[in-house]
């Protein structure tokens, strides 16, 4: 399991950076945050990807872990727990209400 011993997180932007073993920083995106069975999980896309490719609109799911008393985002190297909480991810993603940008238009005063 490799833990990104660089963890930086812009709340305003909603985007994580992290850094691996090699010193390579990658952006994300933040998509949501949830715990199970006592471990705190993120659902990240990367910052630069394409809406339109099916393969890159895929999420990268990160675990929690205290490190030396600092909390870590690190890779869930297990394939039955990656299911597991990839599946509960997907679950939350589909309850969440459709959006129709039309109807917030019409709140907002423009048509």
């Amino acid at each position: 399991m490799s833990e990104n011993e660089n963890t930086y997180l812009d709340e305003d932007e909603g985007i994580i950076e992290l850094e691996d073993e090699e010193g390579n920083v990658t952006r994300f995106e933040f998509v949501d945050r949830a715990e199970m069975d006592g471990t705190v999980y993120y659902a990240l896309i990367p910052e630069e990807y394409d809406e339109n490719d099916e393969a890159a609109a895929e999420f990268v799911v990160l675990k929690e872990q205290e490190v030396n008393g600092e909390a870590m985002l690190a890779t869930v190297d297990d394939d039955d727990e990656y299911q597991r909480v990839g599946e509960m991810f997907l679950q939350r993603f589909s309850e969440l209400p459709d959006l129709d940008f039309s109807e917030l238009a019409e709140l907002d005063g423009e048509e």
